[in-house]
């Protein structure tokens, strides 16, 4: 008979390495791709609905403002007179409703002023001036009907950037002149932006003929520019729908290199809002994670490769060592000599010794587990306590160092928790926001260390002219307060604000830079109204209200 021919024996060290290489790379890289994937989809519908809100919340907010402005205008245009009789209008009193104004002005159907009045109360002479040649004050002639204008640099005003709102004047006898306000740029667009700038968006503004009405500083447009193709895109790109798309990807909007996402919807009044987020802002968090992940894949990638080498090499020097070890260890006994020829010739050797170590390994084992049994109440016990520090650290993210009120983050968590309560049971809430008189000035005469201690005491004297329990302090930035106070009016919530004023004047913070000689504050009060869908139309308001405070001498509160 011929001899069987011996099976070929494989080796285990090079089958260890192509499954060893093959089973940690491939899942590590797959694994990669499909995370960061997964998360750049996931910021960027993040980003296309925090857009698109933004967007339609900012300009809803504008054209609101403006229509009010307008609507001002217009109710006294449309006031009745007699037939024939000239129209005599109570400027001051429209500048009194509408703080925002900077000039108020009467004109005949040749444009020529009849009368005017300023935001300073200074009335502005017949006839000093002429609006004949001015965009807006033709399309009211032609057009006969209340519209808001482009904006302009005004040489009245300082060369402020100013819209006009204006409306005309239909007698009997046709067109008889318009009634026109200024209205500055900044009183809309500033406040808007900080709100904006909190949240890494940028806002830039385009008239009807592209021109920027404004434009952050970081956007590489100033006021009055214009945008070219580049605003014929945005405008075209102009939505009005309500659900949220992809935003556009732009070059060439940023001051510096870079392309930016951006939302453009179209205004009511013909312009076009539009929100820009850098690029770089989007993919600033992916630069650490993707550095991470490949710093991980070529970790594993050198650790399998090492782990190879050091493997072929262990498994052959090491191979009479371990074999005389598990012998030491043996009671006796061999393994079926069939089983063995079956076995990869590197572990030929070793087969007879697991089987007697069998026997010891179990005894090992229920050491082992008695070892990690009590390993897992000593980790239980552990984990509370980092459970208790996790908590501590959350409270303590949500206060401010300084004042011990709460900070910026734990303002709008708590806006948020106390509307949605508020809602829920049907109690009134109430807002004061409140803004440290001539705060620039003390710290410029003082200095910055002087000025900590002064929002401390300052934050002080305000708390405790709180009275209730559930009122809260909260310092968003800088020199600005909030202070929220559930289940109060507004009638309280004045009452509220007088007190806070006294108590600030009592603390008497010496500030030599300030018209009273010591610390004062300004308090814009506002309350929840039935018609609010969230705490942001409250918060404006009391911003407004505060604005109205500054504008009537500081040091006191107005609703």
């Amino acid at each position: 008979m011929t001899p069987a021919t011996p099976r070929p024996q494989w080796s285990l060290r090079h089958e260890l390495t192509r499954i060893l290489l093959f089973t940690a790379l491939l899942p590590a890289l797959l694994s990669v791709v499909t995370l960061l994937w997964s998360q750049w989809e996931s910021e960027h519908a993040s980003l296309s609905v925090r857009l698109d809100a933004n967007a339609r919340m900012t300009a809803n907010g504008i054209d609101d403002f403006l229509e009010g402005q307008l609507a001002g205008v217009r109710l006294m245009a449309e006031q009745a007179r007699p037939d024939g009789a000239p129209p005599a209008f109570d400027l001051p009193h429209l500048l009194r409703i509408y703080p925002a104004m900077l000039r108020v002005l009467h004109l005949d159907a040749g444009g020529r002023v009849v009368a005017g009045i300023d935001a300073r109360g200074r009335s502005i002479p017949v006839g000093s001036m002429s609006a004949a040649g001015s965009n807006w004050f033709r399309s009211a002639r032609a057009q006969r009907r209340p519209r808001i204008a482009d904006v302009y640099r005004s040489p009245f005003q300082g060369h402020e950037i100013v819209t006009v709102v204006s409306a005309p004047l239909n007698g009997a006898r046709g067109f008889e002149g318009v009634l026109a306000a200024s209205v500055p740029v900044e009183s809309f667009a500033r406040l808007n932006s900080d709100n904006l700038s909190r949240r890494n968006l940028e806002l830039l503004l385009l008239d009807t003929a592209n021109v920027v009405v404004y434009a952050d500083p970081d956007l590489r447009w100033k006021v009055l520019d214009d945008t070219g193709r580049v605003g014929t895109r945005l405008r075209a790109g102009a939505r009005q729908v309500v659900s949220p798309a992809r935003p556009l990807e732009v070059d060439g909007l940023l001051r510096g290199p870079g392309s930016a996402f951006v939302e453009a919807v179209a205004m009511r009044n013909g312009w076009v809002l539009v929100l820009v987020a850098p690029k770089q802002n989007l993919l600033a968090p992916f630069l650490p994670r993707l550095g991470l992940l490949a710093a991980l894949v070529v970790a594993t990638t050198f650790g399998v490769l090492f782990a190879a080498w050091r493997m072929r090499r262990l498994l052959s020097a090491n191979m009479m060592r371990l074999l005389a070890s598990l012998h030491g260890y043996a009671l006796g006994g061999r393994l079926d000599p069939a089983q063995l020829s079956r076995m990869p010739e590197e572990l030929q050797p070793l087969a007879g010794g697991i089987g007697e170590l069998a026997a010891r390994m179990n005894a090992a084992f229920d050491e082992l587990r008695r070892v990690l049994d009590q390993r897992e109440q000593v980790i239980a016990e552990r984990t509370e306590s980092l459970r208790q520090a996790v908590h501590d650290l959350d409270r303590l993210s949500r206060t401010d160092a300084l004042t011990g009120s709460l900070n910026y983050r734990g303002f709008l968590e708590t806006a948020d928790r106390l509307w949605r309560e508020a809602r829920a049971a049907g109690q009134p809430l109430a807002v004061l926001a409140l803004d440290i008189d001539h705060f620039k000035r003390y710290n410029d005469l003082y200095g910055h260390a002087e000025g900590d201690g002064a929002l401390r005491r300052f934050a002080g004297a305000v708390s405790s002219a709180l009275l209730h329990a559930d009122d809260v302090l909260a310092r968003p930035g800088g020199e600005e307060f909030i202070v929220f106070l559930p289940g109060s009016t507004l009638e309280q919530a004045m009452k509220v604000g007088a007190r806070v004023c006294q108590r600030v004047r009592d603390a008497d913070i010496v500030h030599a830079a300030a018209p009273e000689g010591r610390m004062t504050v300004s308090i814009g009060v506002a309350a929840m109204q039935a018609g609010d869908d969230e705490a942001e139309g409250m918060l404006r308001r009391a911003d407004a209200a505060l604005y109205r405070a500054k504008a009537a001498g500081r040091n006191r509160a107005c609703d």
